[in-house]
C-alpha cells in the first residue's frame, strides 16, 4: 500500500541541511489496502445516574486509555466489524467501587443493529454480559463512507444489575436497580478499506523558489513554526513505527485517546515579506528547518519531510513545500514537492502587533491545509485534492491539518 507519489510543481531549490538518514524496511508486504479506524463512545452520567451511584454509595472511575478531557467518560474505538449487528470494541474501561470492594468493567464492546435496541457488553472478569441496552434514540450508517453513529439513553439490564450488585456486595436497600439510566451514550465509528495499486506517477519537477521582491522586507524572527499533520494519517502509521523528529525540528506532547503526536515544530531560518494592504494579501516566505519522518513498513510507508517553506499570498497562492526523500513503496528522489495548500483567510485568528521598536509580529492560528488540487501527490489514491465541491461536508476529504504561524519582521523605520 501506497501513499507517498508526487506532488506536482518546478526550479531549483534553496540549500538545505544534509537528507534525513532514511533506511529502507528490511521485508516489506504487497500493495495491501488502506485501513482508515477512528471513533469513539461517550457515556455521560445523568443527574439521576449520580442519584443512584449516591443511594447505592458507589463511585466510577475509568481505566485508561478511557478518558475524560472533554468532561464526559470517552473510550476510544479498538476494532470495528460491519454486520448485523455492527460490532465495536473499545479500550478501556469502567471500575466501580463500593467501600472496600471494586469491579472493573472492560473489553467494552457495543453491537449496534438497524431498528433494534443497541447493547453495550463487558467483561467483569470473566465472559461478556450485556450491561446496558440502548433503546430509542438514533442510528446512522453510511455503507460508502464507513461510518456508524449510535445515540441515546443506557439504561442499566437485569443482568447488569445483578453482576454489579454481586460484586460491589450492596444491601437489598442500595442495589442498583434495572432500568436505571447509566448516561447518555454518543457513539461515532469509522471504519473504512480502500484496495490501492502500486504507484505508477511519476516523479514531478520541483516547484519554483519564491522569487523575493526588492521591496521586500526582512523577516528577522519566528517564534512558532507548527505543523498540525492529519489525524487519521497519524493514526494509521502509528500501527507501524509511527513519526520521529530530526535535525532541530521537534514533536509537541502527545495528546488525544490514542496518546499520540500529531503536530510538529520547526526551527526558524530565514524569510521575507511585503505586509498585506486593504487591497492586497502580504505576500511572504518563511523558510525553516529540521526533519519529520513517517515509517509503516508492512504497508511500505517509509518517507521524511524536510525544510519547510512557507508560502503566503492569500487563499489561491498559499502553500507548504518539504524536501521529501522517500524509500520502499514510498520512493521519492530527495528533492522539494508541494505538501500542502494554504488558506490564510480560513486561519482560527489572524493579528499584527505593533511592537513600538521598529517592527511587527504576525500571527496566524492554525491556518487550514488542503491536499494540493494540481494533484493528490504525496497521499495519492487516498486524499482526493482540494475541491470547493467538498464545500460543507464534514469531515471535507480533502483536508489534511493545519498550520500555524508567529513570525517577526523589521519595517526598516
Amino acid at each position: 500500500m501506497v501513499l507517498l507519489a508526487v506532488f506536482v510543481g518546478i526550479g531549483a531549490a534553496p540549500p538545505t541541511a544534509s537528507a534525513a538518514n532514511l533506511e529502507p524496511c528490511e521485508t516489506t508486504n504487497p500493495t495491501g489496502p488502506i485501513v482508515e479506524l477512528e471513533g469513539e463512545f461517550t457515556l455521560a452520567p445523568m443527574h439521576s445516574t449520580r442519584k443512584a451511584w449516591k443511594r447505592s454509595g458507589i463511585r466510577q472511575k475509568l481505566i485508561k486509555p478511557a478518558n475524560q478531557l472533554t468532561g464526559r467518560p470517552t473510550f476510544p474505538v479498538g476494532k470495528v466489524t460491519y454486520g448485523s449487528p455492527a460490532t465495536v470494541d473499545f479500550k478501556g474501561g469502567l471500575k466501580l467501587r463500593h467501600r472496600n470492594r471494586s469491579v472493573s468493567l472492560t473489553r467494552i464492546t457495543v453491537l449496534s443493529a438497524a431498528g433494534k435496541p443497541a447493547w453495550v457488553r463487558a467483561s467483569a472478569g470473566q465472559g461478556k454480559v450485556n450491561f446496558f441496552s440502548v433503546k430509542g434514540g438514533r442510528r446512522t450508517f453510511d455503507t460508502e463512507t464507513g461510518e456508524l453513529s449510535r445515540v441515546g439513553y443506557a439504561r442499566l439490564t437485569a443482568s447488569g444489575a445483578k453482576v454489579l450488585n454481586r460484586r460491589l456486595g450492596l444491601s437489598r436497600k442500595q442495589k442498583l436497580k434495572a432500568g436505571t439510566v447509566w448516561g447518555y451514550l454518543n457513539l461515532y465509528a469509522l471504519y473504512k478499506v480502500t484496495e490501492v495499486d502500486d504507484p505508477t506517477g511519476e516523479t514531478p519537477e520541483e516547484p519554483p523558489v519564491k522569487p523575493q521582491p526588492p521591496s521586500a522586507l526582512p523577516v528577522t524572527s519566528a517564534a512558532t513554526v507548527k505543523w498540525y499533520v492529519r489525524d487519521s494519517f497519524i493514526n494509521y502509521v502509528a500501527s507501524g513505527a509511527g513519526t520521529r523528529v530530526e535535525n532541530g525540528a521537534t514533536a509537541d506532547p502527545a495528546s488525544g485517546p490514542l496518546d499520540l503526536v500529531y503536530s510538529f515544530n520547526f526551527p526558524f531560518a530565514s524569510g521575507w515579506t511585503i505586509p498585506e494592504t486593504p487591497e492586497d494579501p502580504e505576500n511572504t516566505l518563511i523558510r525553516s528547518s529540521g526533519t519529520v519522518g513517517f515509517r509503516y513498513c508492512t504497508n511500505t510507508i517509509n518517507f521524511t519531510v524536510s525544510d519547510p517553506e512557507i508560502e503566503l499570498e492569500g487563499d489561491t497562492a498559499s502553500r507548504l513545500i518539504f524536501k521529501v526523500n522517500g524509500t520502499d513503496g514510498t520512493a521519492f528522489p530527495d528533492q522539494r514537492a508541494v505538501m500542502v495548500k494554504l488558506m490564510p483567510g480560513l486561519a482560527e485568528s489572524h493579528n499584527v502587533i505593533d511592537n513600538g521598536n521598529g517592527t511587527r509580529t504576525v500571527s496566524y492560528v492554525k491556518i487550514p491545509g488542503f491536499v494540493p488540487p494540481e494533484g493528490t501527490g504525496i497521499f495519492a489514491g487516498f486524499y482526493p485534492g482540494y475541491s470547493p465541491e467538498f464545500e460543507g461536508q464534514d469531515p471535507r476529504p480533502d483536508r489534511f491539518g493545519f498550520f500555524t504561524l508567529t513570525y517577526t519582521y523589521s519595517t526598516g523605520s
